[in-house]
């Protein structure tokens, strides 16, 4: 192509660009007369240099447009229409553009319908009547003159601070720089084994120098979001005009920085999720006016940095997604039963719209409404390292929140060592590296065969890599020891158990040839330092090769049984009482356990009593058909809650196991409060509340109507299941909601709440944010608040009493609740600091 007429077609496109964002910036506001006058020079400079080319059909079409755009510069007020008129013009001229560009001439035709529509809607604006007289008919060239110096300035000025680089050249440039960066990898460990001082000063100052350089290259390749922000006004407005909805466009961040190949490649998935939001999210107007909302809906669409990765999240004030429509879409299609479905948290059933053909749309549009789309969207945006959540509330409206990696080319990865192999994995997807096995703090546990890593208080499955690949450990490498990267995708954590950390490098990223690509858990290949191959790990492949992917949410149709999702489970003591079937308690219920000979034991009304610590135990047998064998010695549990230290005693403590409380049945047994089946064996579950009243019937005597009741907020089953025994064993009614926003609807519906315990950290609706909104409901001011936080620190005590809360505990620290909990109502005035205080004064006496 000849070198004018490339220069031609770049120069114009980033003035058909531009024009396009400016026209909607005029619709909103016509009273800016420098955007008229830039909208004027932007087609006025494509028209004089069409004219220079030799192409008529572009000279025509942008005079006509320009006269239009002169009527507006003069002062004419511009519709909908007229400037739904222009952009028609600037369609048309990009299509011409684009064939330019192919063919290297001028596509044959004419353009007549769209110039006499040009020429009808100059006809049809007259200038305003405040106006001079003189301003009315202005020269005809002088202002053509004058925009044709000012172009030219304009593009003077600019010309002589920027230069245009292919494409091309930047790619082999970002190359060149990458075949560096392993050299320097070499140079590094060649200098490292030997003693030459100098050598490694030299080494040393070459891998400065090589950063440098890499962190420019790669700058140069990095461009604003709002590259990619700027498209999207005139979607929306499509969108809006097609869809007869009232659609507002917010984007925030657009100075945020990305790679240009991954813009190119979220742009289509960002389109589909906003065209959604247009046709299935935003309610008509008339709709929303019903609903006591704005008649125009809004969609939101910002970037921001998010540790080495960029959060892009577009979130409208629509409907929301539909929670039933999807439940009955999945049972129709057999992704689950009703059961399985009704114990799915709201994450999980909004994966299923990412599944391939999954909608609930009733017709099919030009806009959506097929079934392709979002799992289309989740495909890309894994492609490149990324992940796709989706949050909705019901009335509310939804968010898709999309996490991507800010470059693929160049990134730091952990290398690691299994089966004589080394394997890269990129470092924006490892959370934290564990020794685990002889020598370390951690170590593997089997639940029902599978290893988990016992981490913080959560059980993480483990994933060994030799298994995966099937490879062979070294003769002297013992299996199942070494080390646990705990990986993250999405929603899911796991561990992956490798022999040995090797190094931490940056890597570039190459593509997999044919055959590796087909194995399908790598992502890519890299040159190491010492000049051996490593591939790079998908962890997204792994977890779904490993079944560990229903874990977050499916990733295509399966079936039902498969994808029941698995809740958060307790950690269970399985226990042996009496002849009948085992007993079970949540582990979280008891203090401490104990051997105790039977002779220690002193019959005391249905129980037993003993000496412990200096003050009277009440013991309990765990069933009514046990016989203690004073010859022997027997276990016993202290129980926690209500002040009153209360203790079972069983013949035998089995084990400790994870599994969810989920009670087929509820025991006659007034000790039982349940049965479940736990690995096909029966299991009747302790009721803690009855051994505790036990002990001190004025603990539960208030009677059911007088006892206080606790609302208990947490997203976490697992907490909900460890608290709620607590409470009620301390002789509240207990109420647990799964978020703020289901608190706030039992609070709506009346539900009497005599106190508050919230999770400071939730998703959609925090701690914080649920105190200040409990609190300004109609009679609920004084409603006293405990925050839970997993460390007490100045900073969330400082926040969490600026909005309201009344204390803070830690949220293992039951002991800490209940107190602090009964000083609140009984009206003690003591602040959560001075109760915190008193309990360890306590302690520790």
């Amino acid at each position: 192509m000849d070198d004018l007429l490339k220069d031609f077609l770049q120069e114009a496109t980033e003035h058909i660009d531009a024009t396009s964002v400016e026209l909607l910036r005029f619709e909103k506001d016509q009273t800016d007369p420098a955007l008229v006058a830039s909208l004027f020079r932007h087609i006025h400079t494509i028209k004089g240099s069409s004219g220079f080319l030799s192409l008529p059909r572009v000279a025509r079409l942008t005079h006509a447009t320009e006269t239009l755009i002169g009527r507006l510069r003069d002062g004419a007020t511009a519709t909908s229409a007229h400037v739904s008129l222009i952009l028609a013009a600037v369609d048309r001229l990009s299509m011409l553009l684009l064939e330019i560009a192919r063919n290297e001439v001028e596509p044959e035709g004419d353009d007549k319908a769209l110039l006499t529509q040009l020429e009808q809607g100059a006809a049809s604006l007259r200038p305003n009547a405040t106006l001079a007289p003189q301003d009315a008919n202005p020269p005809a060239m002088a202002p053509q003159a004058a925009s044709s110096s000012e172009t030219l300035s304009s593009l003077g000025a600019r010309l002589s601070d920027t230069v245009r680089v292919s494409v091309g050249v930047l790619d082999r440039l970002v190359g060149i720089v990458s075949e560096l960066v392993l050299t320097r990898n070499q140079l590094l460990e060649l200098s490292s084994a030997g003693d030459d001082e100098v050598i490694k000063a030299a080494v040393q100052n070459l891998s400065s120098v090589t950063g440098d350089l890499q962190d420019a290259v790669m700058q140069v390749r990095m461009q604003p979001v709002e590259r990619l922000f700027a498209t999207l006004p005139r979607l929306v407005r499509d969108l809006s005009l097609e869809l007869g909805k009232k659609i507002e466009l917010v984007t925030l961040g657009g100075d945020t920085e990305l790679d240009r190949q991954v813009i190119e490649l979220i742009r289509a998935p960002l389109t589909h999720i906003i065209r959604n939001a247009a046709d299935h999210g935003i309610e008509t107007g008339a709709e929303r006016l019903a609903l006591g909302k704005p008649e125009a809906g809004r969609i939101r669409v910002s970037a921001n940095y998010d540790a080495g990765q960029i959060t892009i999240e577009i979130k409208d004030d629509g409907r929301g997604l539909d929670r039933e429509a999807i439940k009955a879409k999945a049972i129709a299609l057999g992704l689950g039963t009703k059961e399985s479905l009704a114990r799915m948290s709201d994450a999980d059933i909004f994966e299923f719209v990412m599944l391939p053909g999954f909608s609930t749309a009733q017709s099919i549009t030009k806009i959506s409404g097929r079934g392709v789309g979002m799992d289309v969207v989740r495909d890309n945006i894994q492609s490149i390292g990324g992940a796709v959540f989706i949050n909705s509330a019901a009335g509310k409206g939804s968010t898709v929140i999309l996490r991507i990696p800010l470059t693929l080319a160049i990134a730091p990865a952990l290398i690691l060592s299994c089966g004589r192999s080394r394997f890269a994995v990129l470092q924006m997807a490892v959370i934290e590296v564990v020794g685990v096995g002889e020598g370390f703090d951690h170590h593997i546990q089997l639940i029902h065969d599978a290893p988990v890593l016992r981490l913080r208080g959560d059980a993480l499955p483990l994933v060994d890599l030799a298994d995966v690949l099937d490879l062979d450990a070294p003769d002297d490498a013992p299996r199942r020891d070494g080390f646990a990267v705990i990986l993250r995708v999405g929603g899911v954590r796991f561990g992956l158990l490798v022999e040995t950390i090797a190094d931490v490098q940056e890597i570039v990223i190459e593509p997999l040839s044919g055959p590796l690509a087909r194995i399908g858990v790598f992502s890519g290949q890299t040159i190491l330092g010492d000049g051996g191959v490593a591939l790079i790990l998908d962890p997204a492949a792994i977890i779904e090769s490993m079944g560990l992917d229903n874990l977050a949410a499916p990733a295509r149709p399966a079936p039902a049984a498969l994808l029941a999702p698995e809740r958060e489970k307790t950690r269970i003591i399985l226990l042996r009482a009496g002849g009948g079937s085992l007993k079970a308690l949540p582990l979280s219920l008891v203090m401490r356990i104990e051997e105790v000979t039977a002779d220690r034991f002193v019959p005391s009304g249905d129980g037993y009593a003993m000496l412990y610590e200096k003050r009277l135990l009440p013991v309990f047998p765990a069933a009514t058909d046990m016989r203690l064998d004073a010859s022997r010695d027997y276990p016993i549990l202290v129980l926690a809650g209500a002040g009153q230290a209360t203790a079972i005693v069983v013949d035998e403590v089995i084990d400790v196991v994870e599994e969810e409380l989920s009670f087929q049945k509820k025991g006659a047994d007034p000790r039982i409060i349940g049965t479940v089946s736990m690995n096909g064996c029966i299991v009747d579950v302790l009721d803690v509340a009855y051994f505790i009243e036990m002990a001190d019937p004025g603990v539960l005597t208030r009677g059911v109507n007088q006892r206080p009741r606790v609302l208990l907020v947490d997203d976490k089953q697992f907490f909900r299941d460890m608290l709620a025994p607590v409470l009620l064993a301390a002789g509240y009614e207990v109420t647990t909601a799964a978020s703020g926003r289901e608190a706030l609807e039992l609070a709506a519906r009346g539900l009497r709440i005599d106190a508050a315990v919230t999770d400071i950290d939730m998703p959609d609706m925090d701690g914080y944010a649920l105190a200040r909104a409990l609190l300004q409901t109609p009679g609920r001011a004084d409603l006293p608040i405990i925050a839970l936080a997993p460390q007490k620190t100045a900073k969330a005590l400082e926040v969490a009493t600026l909005c309201g809360v009344r204390a803070l505990v830690g949220k293992f620290d039951r002991r800490a609740l209940v107190e602090t909990l009964g000083a609140l109502l009984d009206g003690v005035a003591a602040s959560g600091e001075q109760i915190e205080r008193r309990i360890m004064a306590e302690a520790a006496a």
